[in-house]
């Protein structure tokens, strides 16, 4: 896994820190104490994730309303009623248009501990326990926040550890049954879509020094290696997905293909533009949202100005 420059801290350093010491993956006893401390561990740096991406957010939509806070309260915002209640980890709230964006956060950071029934020889196994029952989690989650919000852009993250990539001695890794378990959990590409799908899911690879990279569960991922590097992005890159995901879904184009390769080679004709031009009101979605406020007097009076219909 790539490293992140020595002067900038890797995207999960943070959380980690928050989350404290990682408890050591046993195999399974009576007691349970080992069982109890892995789950308050995962618990505390799912809250910590949840605050990482919310303030990887904030740099796109500084005047929404975002979940959790940059200190971490305010964890899980909910939609719904006392019947389908359901809580996304994070929220992107627009005072006009409501829930935005929606990031689910799900966590397999600990390896599989079981019992020989025979033997009751007791032996750590695979990432794969709590999978599917993950996969009935978001496909809930992602009804009810649709059925409701069906303009909102929902995006799942599973973080796995990266040595979950090699752990399939006997078949596939751990890493390839999550991409298949939840490739059929993405894909919602309107707000005429299935409402139990998310727009995206991706796994989160993570080290425990802090490094992430992510992998779109619709590629196809090697049956028991890690992907390269150039299949994965970073979490800058990320948040960048999410936005432009959700300006695609309000505006109905990407920023990256709004506009066409400009020609350098061209320029206006001499005196083709009346002079003062450009000092006139730069013309953006903004300023179109804004005159759609005319009233129709306005409009009448402006028409009366020429009509080349």
């Amino acid at each position: 896994m790539s490293t992140e420059s020595s002067s900038q801290l890797p995207p999960l350093a943070s959380a980690l820190q928050q989350a404290g010491e990682r408890p050591p993956t046993l195999p399974r006893t009576g007691g349970g104490t080992n069982q109890s401390l892995k789950k308050n561990w995962a618990q505390k740096f799912s809250n910590a994730l949840a605050t990482t991406v919310a303030n990887g957010l904030r740099v796109y939509y500084p005047k929404a309303l975002i979940t959790p806070e940059p200190d971490g309260s305010k964890q899980e915002y909910t939609v719904g009623g006392k019947v389908d209640r359901k809580k996304t980890d994070v929220a992107v709230i627009d005072d006009m248009a409501g829930l935005i964006a929606g990031v689910s956060i799900k966590t397999l950071t600990f390896r599989d501990t079981h019992q020989d029934p025979k033997t009751k020889e007791r032996s750590i196994g695979r990432y794969q326990r709590n999978v599917k029952r993950n996969d009935m989690e978001l496909r809930d989650e992602a009804d009810t926040l649709h059925r409701r919000q069906p303009f909102a852009v929902l995006t799942a993250l599973m973080f796995l550890p990266e040595d979950g990539c090699w752990d399939g001695v006997n078949g596939h890794s751990s890493f390839a049954h999550i991409v298949f378990t939840l490739r059929k959990r993405t894909g919602r590409d309107s707000p005429e879509g299935r409402f139990d799908l998310f727009e995206n899911v991706y796994v989160g690879l993570i080290d425990f020094d802090g490094n992430v990279r992510f992998f779109d569960v619709r590629d196809a991922p090697p049956k028991n290696q890690p992907p390269n590097e150039k299949d994965t992005i970073s979490f800058d890159q990320l948040m960048e997905r999410i936005d432009q995901a959700v300006e695609m879904r309000n505006a109905g184009v990407s920023a990256a293909e709004k506009y066409a390769t400009p020609d350098l080679r061209w320029a206006p004709p001499a005196d083709s533009l009346p002079d003062g031009l450009e000092n006139e009101k730069p013309l953006t979605l903004e300023y179109v949202i804004e005159s759609a406020g005319e009233t129709e007097d306005d409009l009448r009076l402006f028409g009366d100005q020429g009509d080349e219909g």
